[in-house]
């Protein structure tokens, strides 16, 4: 009995066709974690521009606010028109401020980014008027 007899068929039959399913395991868990990891950027990607809109849009509101309705509204001069004078300047403050990136960004991610935009303004001075 010849050692060498036995090892050539066993490596034949049992190793090659293990190490192309360890290959296969291999590709797929790489693939797995490449997957994972465009994920995670785009995670990383969506939260910074939201986070950037949230903020700016924020800003912009109180600025808005504390420069131009509050002194129409000690005057009691806030009409229709003066409300919808604050919206446009605090929506093209909010553009002037966003940068191209991040609009193309948000318009890719959530559509009109002119109604996106107007709908948060609109629920940040909501929220502005309950505090």
């Amino acid at each position: 009995m010849n050692l060498q007899n036995y090892i050539t068929p066993i490596f034949e039959i049992c190793i090659i066709p293990l190490l192309g399913i360890l290959t296969k395991m291999f590709i797929d868990f790489l693939k797995t974690k490449n997957q994972e990891a465009k994920q995670k950027t785009n995670d990383a990607i969506a939260q910074k521009y939201i986070d950037m809109l949230t903020g700016t849009i924020t800003s912009c509101v109180m600025a808005t606010s504390q420069t131009y309705v509050e002194t129409l509204k000690a005057k009691g001069e806030f009409t229709k028109e003066a409300q919808k004078e604050a919206f446009n300047k605090t929506y093209e403050n909010v553009m002037g401020i966003l940068s191209t990136e991040c609009k193309i960004y948000l318009e890719n991610t959530f559509g009109d980014l002119q109604t996106y935009i107007t709908n948060r303004i609109e629920a940040e001075v909501k929220a502005n008027k309950k505090q």
